[in-house]
C-alpha cells in the first residue's frame, strides 16, 4: 500500500505545529522530512513519522528541552526506557503539584466566599464551619497589642521549606473567659490555614499541625482596631453567657485581609469564633 505524504503546510495543520517550527526542527536535525523535492525544495512527511512527532510534542509539553529530546533519539532501547521512566516521574510530580494548586484555589475561594457572606458586622451570629487544618506555633505573652509578625514569619518559612502553598490569612488561639483588659488576654498559639493535604515534616519543637473541628460556631466580625477589640470580644462573651450556650474552651481569632494589593495599607476584618458543643 502506498504511504501518504504530507506537505509541510498540511502537516502543520494536522499536528497544530507551525510551519516555522517544523522548519526549525528540520534545521537542527530533530525532525526531518522523509523526502525533499530536489526541484522545488518542498518538504514532505509520511504517516509513520507522526508517531515521532507526537513524542517530541509530549516531551516538549512537560518541559524537556529540544537538546535533550534530540539526544534521546540516539539512545538504545534500554537507555530510552530509563529516560521515559524519569519523564513519567516528572509528570507525576506535576500532576500532584497541580492537584495541590487546585486544592489551594478551592480553599482560597471558599475563604473569600465565607468572608463576603459576613453581612452582619459588630453583631454576634451563629454559622456552620467546615473543618480547617492549620499549622500552629506556641506563643508566649502575646496580646492583641502585639501583632505576631515574628511567629507568623516562622510559619511562612516552614511552609516555604515544605514547598507548600501559603494562605493570606492567619489566626490566634486564646482561652475563652472574661477579660477586663487586653493585657489579660494572652495568645496560646498563632496559626495559618493549610491550603493542601500535604504532610508537613519540617516542624520545629513549638509547632504542630492541628484541625479546627467542623460544627456550629458563635462568631462576631469587625474591622480590626486595638481600641475596639475588647468591646467586640465582650459582646461575644456576654451573648454566650446570656444564652447559656455550652461552648468550647478556646476562642479562634481569624485575620482576613480587606485588600489584596501590595501597594495599599493593610486592613483586616477580624472574626472571633468559638465552637458550640
Amino acid at each position: 500500500m502506498e504511504e501518504k505524504h504530507y506537505s509541510i503546510g498540511e502537516l502543520a495543520k494536522l499536528t497544530n505545529i507551525s510551519v516555522q517550527t517544523l522548519r526549525y526542527y528540520d534545521q537542527i536535525g530533530l525532525f526531518k522530512p522523509s523526502y525533499v523535492d530536489p526541484k522545488t525544495n518542498y518538504r514532505y512527511y509520511k504517516d509513520a513519522q507522526l508517531y515521532y512527532l507526537d513524542i517530541i510534542k509530549s516531551l516538549k509539553y512537560i518541559g524537556v528541552s529540544l537538546e535533550e529530546i534530540k539526544a534521546a533519539q540516539k539512545f538504545t532501547p534500554a537507555e530510552l526506557l530509563s529516560f521515559l521512566q524519569k519523564q513519567e516521574s516528572v509528570i507525576e510530580n506535576q500532576i500532584n503539584r497541580m492537584y495541590e494548586i487546585r486544592q489551594s484555589l478551592y480553599k482560597t475561594k471558599r475563604q473569600m466566599e465565607e468572608q463576603l457572606a459576613i453581612d452582619v458586622m459588630d453583631t454576634v451570629y451563629i454559622k456552620n464551619e467546615e473543618a480547617l487544618r492549620i499549622l500552629s506555633i506556641h506563643t508566649n505573652e502575646l496580646t492583641p497589642y502585639h501583632i505576631p509578625n515574628t511567629y507568623y514569619s516562622s510559619l511562612i518559612k516552614t511552609l516555604e521549606i515544605e514547598n507548600s502553598l501559603l494562605s493570606n490569612r492567619y489566626g490566634c488561639i486564646y482561652p475563652f473567659r472574661q477579660y477586663d483588659s487586653l493585657d489579660e488576654l494572652h495568645y496560646s498559639h498563632i496559626f495559618t490555614p493549610l491550603l493542601t493535604d500535604r504532610y508537613i515534616t519540617h516542624l520545629t519543637s513549638d509547632m504542630e499541625v492541628k484541625t479546627i473541628r467542623a460544627g456550629r460556631y458563635a462568631c462576631i466580625a469587625f474591622i480590626f482596631e486595638q481600641d475596639t477589640y475588647l468591646t467586640h470580644y465582650q459582646k461575644l462573651y456576654h451573648y454566650i453567657e446570656e444564652k447559656q450556650l455550652n461552648v468550647g474552651p478556646v476562642v479562634y481569632e481569624i485575620f482576613m485581609p480587606l485588600n489584596y494589593s501590595p501597594n495599599e495599607e493593610d486592613q483586616f476584618i477580624v472574626e472571633l469564633k468559638i465552637k458550640l458543643l
